[in-house]
């Protein structure tokens, strides 16, 4: 949420990430300070299309064009995950080139009928794409049904919306877990990982160091929630009202967002047992905001009580 109000600095022109690993960047009606989606090509001669995302004719004529210049062979559309700027221009390259469209079992519920999903990608799977091997990895947090896909040799992950190049990863109940999502990106830097290809922004050189970042970073604004909380009467606020001093920095507009997610970070504290509800009710309350409309409408009206020691004194990710 930190950048959110800042300008774009994401690629909006193809370059290569590496041999065999191309990056188109589609605009597409994203969460700021990203303008465009980073659809992926993976392979030479046949290839594989990460995220067709664009909803825009232009756009989608665009990479059709590209791909047709290339004179490749497209075999397959993968999806990293469901949200409309990862999908909005899979049924016009399905359509136009009449491939396959593959994802989680998850995010194929999610799309339902809007985009038909022809198989089904799972943690492990294993594809060969010319001189690439490229692995399926599950890893929820942001999504449920959420894939990334790395390169077994240079270990190069195609990252989607796990980690971003520029603004924030969103995670917003019930289909952001945050306790999910500390989990895969532990298990991303225990697994190993070379440079990062995110959806939104340029290629991040360093994968391990952003990911301990992110690790880091989770894990303070986690002991800052926890500090707020037990400043307020009885240690105890609604989300929404916990936003002005958590992000200060952020624009009135968005804090119906800002409040999701610390919402996150409040169930994640349920489910630890450090916090309770005084009004004594239970699962997710409000309704997503992220990549919805009538953002002021959706904000949790729930609070959560701190009942957990003083201070956070242990590490909370696996």
């Amino acid at each position: 949420m930190t950048e959110i109000h800042l300008p774009d600095r994401g690629p909006s022109e193809t370059f290569w990430a590496e041999t065999g690993v191309e990056v188109v960047p589609l605009r597409t009606p994203t969460l700021p300070p990203a303008t465009h989606t980073n659809c992926v090509l993976l392979g030479d001669d046949q290839v594989v299309v990460i995220d067709p995302a664009s909803p825009y004719e232009d756009e989608q004529a665009r990479l059709l064009t590209h791909l047709e210049h290339r004179g490749c062979e497209v075999i397959a559309i993968w999806l990293t995950h469901h949200h409309a700027d990862h999908t909005g221009g899979v049924q016009a390259l399905r359509h136009a080139l009449d491939v396959p469209v593959l994802a989680h079992p998850a995010t194929a519920e999610r799309v339902g009928r809007g985009i038909a999903v022809d198989e089904s990608l799972f943690d492990g799977d294993l594809v060969p794409l010319g001189d690439l091997q490229v692995e399926a990895l599950h890893t929820p947090g942001h999504a449920r049904g959420h894939l990334a896909f790395r390169e077994v040799r240079t270990r190069t992950l195609v990252a989607g919306d796990l980690v971003a190049g520029q603004g924030t990863i969103i995670i917003d109940p019930p289909e952001g877990d945050m306790a999910d999502y500390l989990t895969t990106l532990g298990r991303l830097v225990r697994d190993g990982v070379g440079s990062i290809i995110p959806a939104h922004g340029p290629v991040i050189e360093d994968g391990e160091s952003r990911l301990l970042n992110y690790i880091g970073h989770r894990e303070a604004r986690e002991r800052q929630v926890v500090e707020v909380l037990q400043g307020r009467p009885q240690s105890s606020a609604k989300p929404l009202d916990l936003v002005p001093e958590i992000y200060p920095e952020v624009p009135a507009v968005f804090h119906p967002l800002a409040a999701r997610q610390l919402l996150a970070h409040l169930l994640k504290l349920e489910q630890e047992g450090k916090v309770d509800r005084p009004d004594g009710s239970s699962g997710v309350p409000g309704t997503p905001v992220y990549m919805a409309t009538g953002q002021e409408a959706f904000a949790p009206d729930a609070a959560f009580r701190w009942i957990g020691p003083d201070l956070l004194s242990t590490s909370s990710w696996p």
